[in-house]
């Protein structure tokens, strides 16, 4: 499943475009497309690129993370709508108000991504090797590479509940940010889960999960840190 967004590769590829000479300012329009393009083609699903690519793409939005964010702030709303519903097709984003600030706080949620420990969430998360979650549930330290893991999370009724989350899952022994999207659950109930395992398997280290209202501001709901000591392929 793809992890990025179009809408990095816009603000990327319109500041590539944008960030030349005073006298080579000017880019025709298609220019500043194929760009988008590239930088698009370039962050492929985790099965298509290596990981240190989306490392790369980490680094260089948090290198220029305020020119992103300027160029955010240019862009029509016909054009963040537009790389929005590329990046996210099949998603309900009528809740969302202001594009341009949710646009901005997927950069700073992509390029930032590593859980804050002191940061008091409503909600609460737990990653399981199990689908039904029981209190006490622990995740074994040893874990298949292929497995797949179910991170948890219950709003304890102090969120809205809704069809809809947003969900970032990553490796903070790397930095890399292994998946990165909107997911559906279920709106009637205050316990829900997101499965996941990447496409190349799990590595020993730590990961990071974190779950978000899809709202203007990504408001988060609950996140977790887990370890895994051994990796059996």
């Amino acid at each position: 499943m793809p992890f990025i967004i179009g809408i990095l590769c816009f603000g990327l590829g319109y500041w590539v475009a944008s960030s030349k000479p005073e006298s080579e300012q000017h880019v025709p329009e298609h220019n500043q497309v194929i760009a988008v393009e590239n930088f698009i083609q370039h962050i492929q699903p985790k099965g298509q690129t290596q990981p240190e690519e989306g490392l790369v793409l980490q680094q260089q939005l948090k290198n220029q993370k305020t020119q992103v964010n300027l160029v955010i702030d240019s862009a029509t709303t016909e054009q963040i709508n537009k790389y929005l519903e590329q990046s996210f097709p099949g998603y309900d984003l009528s809740d969302i108000q202001n594009k341009h600030a949710f646009a901005k706080r997927l950069v700073s949620e992509f390029v930032d991504s590593e859980n804050d420990p002191n940061e008091v969430l409503a909600g609460k998360a737990t990653v399981t090797t199990e689908q039904q979650y029981s209190v006490g549930d622990v995740l074994p330290r040893q874990i298949y590479a292929g497995q797949q893991l179910f991170a948890h999370f219950d709003t304890l009724g102090k969120v809205p509940n809704n069809e809809q989350v947003f969900v970032r899952w990553s490796n903070q022994s790397t930095g890399e940010v292994l998946f990165f999207m909107p997911q559906r659950v279920s709106a009637t109930r205050e316990q829900n889960w997101v499965s996941f395992n990447p496409v190349k398997g799990w590595k020993v280290g730590t990961y990071d999960v974190k779950y978000y209202q899809l709202n203007d501001q990504l408001n988060p709901i609950a996140q977790t840190r887990f370890k895994i000591d051994q990796v059996i392929d």
